[in-house]
């Protein structure tokens, strides 16, 4: 096994010092340090123990902490710092992550926070991060097939709908009419492909296709009721706009959810009204 930098390794504990433990791989390789203060109690020699491995002035440094993201991920962190060679980031291990200022898009503020990708840099074989994210996702996917299960981040917002990153690899749009719930930046969830394109590119849609998805709808909206006294003044009849504002579905999805609940016999329908049955 080879040591990772960046990433979470197994490593075995190789000698134990007065400043701290030494580790190795399972072959006896390299050599990471440990400091004292992150030693759990009881570590032994031989011992496997789980660590995060980073660059420390030249060397190998290991930490018991869990970083929010590691080589390779997407993650969105907060600015701790800002110095002549670029922005630092909180990474949750009390060891900050450069950001140089060629890899910014936009240029960092202090106590903000980006969505970024950590990269190794060639040069400094160093781990860093960027928000010029077009360098790391790709524009055109291949492979994927309707309905589909994804990964996706949320990476920002447009005129259309929000830009996600597709199994941390590929770009895709989820469409305004496509959303009926909060969406943040850095937020990761489960979505459905609704469309490959010619082109290349994904449309994403965040509920489940056809009955499925409809379900999902009409647990929001009976959620909703429920926080609403029991009723909600809308119906089959009310105007899309309205609808759109208050679940960010479609007109036609709405009806479709709200159908649902009425065959289980949870709610009542008016024109402009639902009514949850008690």
């Amino acid at each position: 096994m080879t040591i990772q930098l960046g990433k979470m390794n197994s490593l075995v504990v190789n000698e134990i010092a007065y400043e701290g433990a030494y580790l190795t791989d399972d072959s006896g390789n390299g050599e990471v340090f440990l400091k004292k203060e992150e030693m759990p109690n009881d570590l032994a020699v031989k011992q496997m123990i789980e660590v995060f491995v980073f660059e420390e002035q030249g060397n190998l440094t290991a930490t018991t902490k869990t970083p929010i993201a590691q080589l390779g991920d997407f993650a969105l962190l907060q600015v701790t710092s800002i110095n002549a060679i670029g922005a630092f980031v909180d990474m949750g291990i009390g060891k900050e992550l450069l950001v140089p200022y060629n890899e910014q898009r936009p240029k960092f503020e202090l106590s903000r926070s980006y969505l970024v990708h950590l990269y190794l840099d060639k040069a400094s074989q160093r781990l860093c991060g960027s928000s010029n994210l077009n360098k790391f996702v790709k524009q055109e996917a291949t492979g994927f097939k309707k309905s589909q299960e994804v990964s996706i981040i949320v990476a920002g917002r447009t005129d259309l709908g929000f830009k996600v990153i597709v199994n941390n690899e590929y770009w895709g749009m989820v469409f305004t009419d496509q959303v009926f719930k909060p969406l943040f930046i850095g937020q990761k969830l489960q979505a459905y492909v609704a469309k490959l394109r010619e082109d290349g590119k994904l449309d994403i849609r965040l509920s489940k296709p056809g009955v499925a998805g409809s379900n999902e709808l009409s647990d929001v909206i009976y959620d909703k009721l429920t926080q609403e006294n029991g009723v909600i003044h809308l119906g089959d009849k009310s105007d899309p706009i309205a609808i759109k504002k208050a679940f960010g579905c479609s007109k036609a999805n709405f009806k479709r959810a709200i159908g649902h609940l009425f065959k289980e016999g949870k709610i009542d329908l008016a024109a402009t009204k639902i009514t949850l049955v008690k």
